[in-house]
């Protein structure tokens, strides 16, 4: 109810179809903590938990179950304001509890993560191409986690396609704009690569340091296929073997199920990167590819990095965090080996 303010629930059971009980909103347009201006999408969680996107207060409210008093968790007003939203009107939530807004005015899909919002569709302005888009007004997902925007202002519904994240975990949904795959670097590790120490405990695994060049700002998968259980980070700026710790923008952990890679990074044009690939294990050589898809053609070419040392990140990192790190694995396998369980 849109035009009064609130949202309002009824049960299906109920025989007497004209009686509706307040969920949100007060009935007086406002700002207050209890109060709607014009909300628009709304969604339910397990918990019964009501998320609103208050179109008109440029915020999405959250109403736990029995609460008349809404918590702001996205745009005006939120205590930990991480992005401006436009007349949100659409908002869904995934299974770990991230957010989907339709950020209608700034002609954009935004969601939550880790590192709070970030834009996933639309991140270039309004626009009629591919990656853009025109005044949405809702989104919805289906069971394979594909994304689908009402573009009101293009008069279409366009998919977005569901980037799969690291050791199957579907915690956070990356998006891209192009189907295209391209097969843009063949290699190999041999005896005569250079080695580091990739997880500050034993020094030799082979690597090999690629540059990445992107043709436009977005998120890109970096997939690798080989036969040696591949491994691959991204480094902003240099890469660093006797630190590869500093510079890290993107890791992937499929270490723990002995899989080629997938890495999914929000790149910029303009800036530098650096793909590292090694192995899972020490000792490993053998050929190995990397496929891209993303916004644009990428090129990799071969790179080298910051000159090696004969020490390895012991001097760069403490006992305690070579601990924390290794516990950190530990958990992150542990937890994954459970989920399998449960599948």
């Amino acid at each position: 109810m849109s035009e009064h303010h609130q949202v309002v629930k009824r049960s299906l059971n109920d025989s007497v179809m004209t009686s509706n009980c307040v969920a949100a909103g007060t009935g007086i347009q406002g700002s207050a903590s209890n109060q709607l201006d014009s909300p628009r999408g709304i969604f339910v969680d397990v918990n019964l938990d009501l998320y609103v996107a208050d179109c008109r207060n440029h915020r999405v409210q959250l109403f736990q179950t029995g609460e008349l008093n809404g918590i702001t968790v996205a745009g005006r007003y939120s205590p930990h304001e991480t992005i401006e939203l436009n007349y949100p009107t659409g908002i869904t939530l995934d299974a770990e509890k991230y957010l989907f807004i339709v950020d209608s005015n700034n002609h954009r899909i935004v969601g939550s993560g880790l590192n709070g919002f970030r834009c996933l569709v639309g991140c270039d302005g309004m626009g009629s191409q591919s990656n853009q888009l025109n005044n949405p007004s809702s989104l919805s997902f289906d069971r394979s986690g594909n994304m689908f925007v009402t573009d009101f202002g293009n008069h279409r519904i366009q998919k977005f396609q569901y980037f799969e994240e690291s050791c199957s975990s579907p915690s956070v949904i990356q998006i891209r704009h192009s189907s295209a795959v391209q097969l843009n670097y063949s290699s190999e590790l041999t005896t005569n690569t250079h080695t580091y120490s990739r997880d500050c405990r034993k020094s030799n695994y082979y690597y090999q340091t690629i540059r990445i060049h992107v043709g436009a700002t977005g998120y890109y998968a970096l997939t690798s296929s080989s036969l040696i259980n591949t491994f691959g980070d991204i480094y902003k700026d240099d890469f660093n073997p006797t630190n590869p710790f500093s510079n890290l923008l993107s890791q992937d952990y499929r270490s723990c199920s002995h899989q080629d890679f997938k890495l999914i990074a929000y790149l910029d044009t303009g800036t530098k990167y650096i793909l590292v690939v090694t192995t899972t294990s020490p000792n490993m050589t053998g050929k190995f590819s990397i496929l891209t898809a993303g916004p644009s053609n990428i090129t990799l070419n071969s790179y080298n990095s910051s000159s090696a040392s004969t020490s390895t990140c012991a001097a760069a990192l403490t006992t305690t965090t070579k601990s924390s790190y290794a516990w950190m694995l530990i958990m992150i396998c542990s937890i994954i080996n459970s989920m399998k369980k449960l599948i």
